[in-house]
């Protein structure tokens, strides 16, 4: 038992929520971009547990995330957390991050 987060690059047609859904023509890519264990053993209920995801160590090039650039294509960064209880059970949850960078200069 224990927790694990991962963190994923999905990339396709632009749109709204409905992209994907009804038009054949837009393709949805996802990469994993890393996974990584953060704790051992099964977390106590309510215990809030602090992650710290540096870039740096990510092995793809990342860029900004965009959402439907010109009605194109939109990138999106989401980390998936997956926790097994000590019966082995998994539960998920998906959240999405946003990335941008600072201006240089």
């Amino acid at each position: 038992s224990g927790e694990g987060v991962a963190a994923a690059a999905s990339m396709g047609g632009g749109g709204g929520a409905t992209a994907g859904k009804s038009d054949p023509n837009i393709v949805t890519e996802t990469q994993t971009l890393l996974k990584y264990e953060i704790m051992d053993g099964a977390p106590v209920k309510g215990e809030l547990i602090p992650v710290r995801l540096f870039l740096r160590g990510i092995p793809a090039d990342i860029t900004p995330t965009y959402h439907a650039e010109n009605n194109r294509f939109a990138v999106r960064y989401f980390l998936n957390l997956v926790l097994v209880d000590e019966e082995d059970r998994r539960y998920f949850k998906q959240q999405e991050i946003i990335l941008w960078r600072k201006e240089l200069g």
